[in-house]
């Protein structure tokens, strides 16, 4: 069992989106680190690019008193999945949350400008995105998400990050548990049989009723699965 984790957050968001997570976890006794990526929270400003983005993470893991869970929520899975297969012997297990679809480079240019056109359009403010989100969540959750403010600007780089990577070929080089965890209702699950296949010590777990952002729509299931899968990594470590 390994008593550190690392959480990493979604694209716009920032650490605060784990606040649930957090206190839960840290009232068990584990170790948690919730960091702010390029770009995002406390770091907003910076560009976001993928040297930096896999720096946090190292650093992230770094700190940690022993080899960490690391979690990942839909950017975050995807770059924890990317930094766990350059990093052996670092990571104890891994849950990849919201990111098992393989964007195809056409659909992200498209997806990354229009998000980005989005966030500039004089009707599309910080307050407007947020009441948006509650209706889909609640004003918690929104809080939550948003709680380090929006990031803006990032999309663009974010999406042509993600359809550059080979992210199959990096789940296939993780060699410790990995736990795909996907929202009933997430979008993002196209691919879920081909990310379940690609991965050597892999199992999926859908959590009923839940979106794309499904430790806010199931914040206590969801720390239960983290729990269940720190425990889990006592055989790998």
């Amino acid at each position: 069992m390994t008593g550190s984790i690392v959480l990493i957050h979604a694209v716009r968001s920032s650490r605060t989106m784990w606040k649930g997570q957090v206190r839960r976890l840290r009232e068990r006794g584990y170790q948690v680190i919730a960091p702010d990526l390029p770009g995002h929270g406390r770091r907003r400003g910076e560009p976001f690019t993928l040297e930096s983005a896999l720096s946090t993470i190292d650093e992230a893991v770094a700190r940690c008193q022993e080899p960490p869970l690391l979690v990942g929520l839909s950017l975050g899975g995807y770059l924890t999945l990317h930094f766990a297969a350059s990093a052996p012997g670092r990571i104890a297990g891994i849950v990849a949350a919201d990111c098992t679809i393989v964007p195809g480079p056409a659909t992200a240019r498209l997806y990354g400008l229009w998000m980005t056109m989005k966030d500039w359009l004089p009707g599309d403010s910080d307050a407007r995105v947020a009441r948006s989100f509650a209706r889909q969540h609640t004003r918690k959750a929104a809080r939550r998400y948003y709680g380090g403010g929006r990031a803006h600007g990032v999309v663009r780089n974010v999406v042509r990050t993600i359809s550059s990577l080979d992210l199959l070929a990096d789940v296939a080089a993780i060699d410790v548990p990995l736990t795909f965890v996907n929202g009933e209702h997430d979008p993002f699950r196209r691919h879920e049989a081909l990310f379940l296949e690609a991965a050597r010590d892999g199992r999926l777990v859908i959590l009923e009723d839940a979106g794309h952002i499904a430790n806010l729509s199931r914040p206590k299931r969801f720390a239960k699965i983290l729990r269940r899968c720190a425990a889990a990594t006592a055989a790998a470590t």
